[in-house]
């Protein structure tokens, strides 16, 4: 079931959705009820799991010291 994050046209509020189905059309706006409703593009998180020899790509060595997260950077 995906969320979506949508703008309402009529008074600019924002809001997500969670869709039971594919293909079900966008919400009423829950603060006016209006119809003009916009998809926003909506960002997402993933965790990556990096080995021990993986280094911080900015500075080229692990900021956090040698005791950070089992010896993999958490900024690589």
């Amino acid at each position: 079931m995906p969320i979506y994050e949508y703008k309402c046209s009529s008074c600019d509020h924002q809001f997500s959705h969670l869709h039971k189905r594919l293909g079900e059309p966008a919400p009423a706006c829950p603060s006016c009820g209006g119809n003009k409703i916009e998809k926003l593009l909506s960002t997402f998180s993933a965790k990556v799991s990096s080995g021990s020899s993986q280094r911080c790509s900015v500075s080229n060595s692990c900021p956090a010291s040698a005791s950070c997260a089992g010896g993999s950077c958490p900024f690589g």
